[in-house]
């Protein structure tokens, strides 16, 4: 019996691992989300693009200009949603997987739903963290030219791929006055090491930054934005801006005291390891049978020899 539980737990386990396994990966989640909370969110402002939160305790208009990339995911997508009254733009729907006490007004023709798409925070802050553990070990192989604060400039040499990759505490980035990014790559990484940053930058960028840069605050807390260009990488921290922000957010949380602007990420991310192949449940309960098969043909084998007569 104990082994006959052992097999029934074996399957039940590998069964919810191999439906999971079609949850997103770390570059699908930065081109379809414009923000990842894993605790909670509340904004003032606009939101342009889809939302993942634990819990939503306030907010003004939701999706009015989304830019990302298409998804299965509603606009908004929440296990509760506190009771605050907002705008949902563009047709877009909200996604909860325990409760919603707000009053939504639907523009476009949208809904709430319970577990219209299931999920736990897990499938989204599990891959962030990977991401930003694996982006934290690059070398790095640009450099900053942080000699005149008004000019502070990063000076992008990718490797073969397009990659540029820079190495920054948030002490030399509180240093600078206007950020300014000199040459070519593909996909830029700025690995930012330091428990806090408080933005008194003059940071002015176009789209393609918006859009092909990430920031990985690897061990910050504590991130207040003036403006802001790029993804940003922060899943211990504690974020809050003051105006725009433009580009992917992953948080501990989010209070926005101004907005967020919908640029997916379409830069390159390294090859991640693959991940360990989980069979199909089918096949589970079909090893499960083989092996029950197998201990009943050993039981029968040794009572057999145990009757056998003795000569």
């Amino acid at each position: 019996m104990r082994i006959l539980k052992f097999l029934f737990l074996l399957v039940g386990s590998l069964s919810g691992a191999a439906a999971s396994a079609t949850a997103l990966d770390a570059s699908q989640i930065l081109s379809q989300f414009n923000v990842v909370a894993a605790t909670t969110l509340s904004s003032g402002h606009d939101i342009e693009g889809r939302v993942v939160a634990d819990q939503i305790t306030g907010g003004a208009t939701f999706y009015n200009n989304p830019r990302g990339a298409a998804s299965a995911f509603a606009a908004i997508n929440a296990n509760r949603i506190d009771s605050f009254n907002a705008n949902i733009n563009n047709g877009g729907s909200v996604n909860y997987q325990l409760s919603d006490a707000a009053h939504f007004n639907f523009n476009g023709g949208g809904s709430a739903g319970y577990q219209r798409t299931p999920f736990a925070m897990s499938d989204f802050t599990t891959p962030l963290d990977a991401l930003a553990l694996q982006l934290s070990q690059l070398a790095a192989n640009s450099s900053v030219n942080a000699s005149d604060p008004n000019r502070f400039t990063f000076n992008l040499t990718p490797d073969a791929s397009g990659t540029a990759v820079f190495d920054l505490t948030t002490a030399q980035l509180s240093a600078s006055r206007n950020l300014l990014f000199s040459g070519a790559a593909q996909t830029i990484i700025v690995n930012v090491s330091g428990a806090g940053y408080v933005d008194t930058t003059n940071f002015n960028a176009d789209a393609f930054l918006n859009t092909h840069l990430i920031w990985n605050f690897t061990d910050a807390t504590s991130l207040s934005f003036q403006g802001w260009h790029g993804a940003v990488l922060a899943g211990k921290a504690a974020v809050t801006n003051s105006s725009a922000m433009e580009g992917f957010l992953y948080a501990n949380s989010f209070r926005g005291n101004g907005e967020l602007h919908d640029f997916g990420f379409a830069g390159s991310l390294p090859a991640a390891t693959p991940p360990v192949a989980v069979p199909e449940p089918s096949t589970l309960w079909l090893l499960a049978i083989a092996a029950l098969g197998w201990l009943a043909l050993g039981r029968w084998q040794r009572r057999r020899t145990a009757w056998a007569p003795t000569h």
